[in-house]
């Protein structure tokens, strides 16, 4: 076990020294009241002293409290995950399993093994990530609903949806409420055009905005239009959000309620200003013909939008100027250098993420759809999401 340790430690120490004067590093902030020996290890990493500080997380005797000693393992194991140490990461976390062995006399700790697992996934390789998540389920050490629901992260990763609805479903079984695989369950049916089934999904939530709101994209989704309209607005009577007001613009006008598609644009944004909403008001405006409107808020907002959809719009709005006026504003295409100051507070970003399958450049008939929960994280060996995210259209 000793030479096992020490070799493992000499690769941690190689792998190590290519980048022991990485200008810059990532360190978790340390909370108020953390336990000593994560305050040591927070004390050598913010020096820079790698090894020392692995070194002594390798020679914890019974002294320590066993979760402590995990406590401050996580949270090396985090710095080297945040600072792209892939493979010390992998190195370190095995020395600690031993070293948790021998000192405290259990074989392995799950949430070592899981952090493992998390880190294959955060990384890209998801066969080797469902491998650690089906071996915690072999040692009846974490609750196979988490683990189905990581495993289902990683097959959408891989793109194998079929493989990710399984894995959903037997999540469920094992827990009927463990609300994040029914997000995504959801996700996947409405991915493959089963809609239905995406609605029964997302009817297994507790009632809330968040899941009517999911409820409204799936109608929308499958064009029932209307359905998707009262779902947001009971959404809406429960908690106001810009994403679902941008979601009741969108069917609204589906519908050709333009006046009030309009009335729901202009309240996400006044909620909160965003790209989307400002998008799709945008086009509504240009194609109802109110330039002035279009003209003005475009100067208000041009910041936030994405560089290509600035750039259509500018053209479109200059496009439909008398040529004396044209050429006295074209201004107007550097709008996005900075206007939006005084007029709009900062504005959030598009957010895009490989994991949702339904992001789509911008058209007039663009919509959104819900995407899945958050990937695993390096959080004491958990797998944490937002309970549901807004949709784009």
């Amino acid at each position: 076990m000793e030479e096992n340790k020490n070799a493992l430690f000499g690769a941690l120490s190689k792998a190590l020294s290519a980048n022991i004067h990485k200008p810059s590093m990532f360190l978790e902030k340390l909370p108020a009241g953390s336990p000593p020996t994560r305050q040591r290890v927070y004390e050598l990493l913010s020096k820079d002293q790698r090894m020392l500080a692995f070194d002594f997380l390798s020679s914890i005797t019974t002294t320590t409290p066993r979760n402590e000693y995990i406590d401050a393992v996580l949270f090396a194991a985090r710095f080297l995950l945040g600072n792209q140490l892939i493979n010390e990461c992998y190195i370190f976390l095995k020395i600690c399993q031993s070293h948790l062995e021998k000192v405290y006399g259990e074989p392995i700790d799950y949430s070592l093994v899981e952090e493992i697992g998390n880190m294959f996934y955060l990384t890209g390789q998801c066969n080797e990530a469902i491998k650690w998540y089906e071996k915690l389920m072999e040692m009846n050490e974490a609750p196979e609903s988490k683990m189905y629901f990581n495993i289902g992260m990683c097959y959408q990763v891989l793109g194998n949806v079929s493989q990710a609805i399984e894995a959903y479903l037997k999540s469920t079984l094992a827990d009927s409420r463990f609300t994040k695989s029914w997000v995504n369950l959801g996700s996947c049916y409405l991915q493959i055009g089963k809609g239905d089934k995406a609605i029964t999904a997302f009817q297994n939530l507790p009632l809330s905005a968040e899941s009517l709101t999911c409820i409204g994209n799936a109608y929308f989704k499958m064009g029932n239009f209307e359905e998707a309209i009262a779902h947001y607005l009971r959404a809406i009577e429960i908690k106001e959000e810009p994403g679902t007001y941008n979601n009741l613009g969108a069917a609204l006008k589906k519908v050709g309620l333009l006046q009030d598609a309009i009335y729901a644009f202009n309240d996400s944004l006044a909620l909160q200003p965003n790209a989307d909403a400002g998008t799709n008001l945008l086009i509504l405006y240009i194609e109802t013909g109110k330039f002035t409107e279009a003209n003005s808020l475009f100067r208000s907002i041009a910041r936030i939008l994405p560089a290509n959809e600035s750039k259509m719009i500018s053209k479109i709005l200059d496009e439909r100027k008398p040529a004396a006026e044209r050429r006295s504003t074209m201004l107007v295409n550097k709008v996005g250098e900075g206007l939006l100051g005084n007029i709009l507070a900062p504005a959030m970003s598009r957010k895009q993420t490989s994991m949702n399958p339904f992001n789509q450049s911008l058209s007039p008939q663009n919509s959104r759809s819900p995407k899945p929960q958050k990937s695993p994280g390096m959080s004491s060996g958990n797998i944490f999401g937002n309970a549901l995210s807004k949709i784009k259209r």
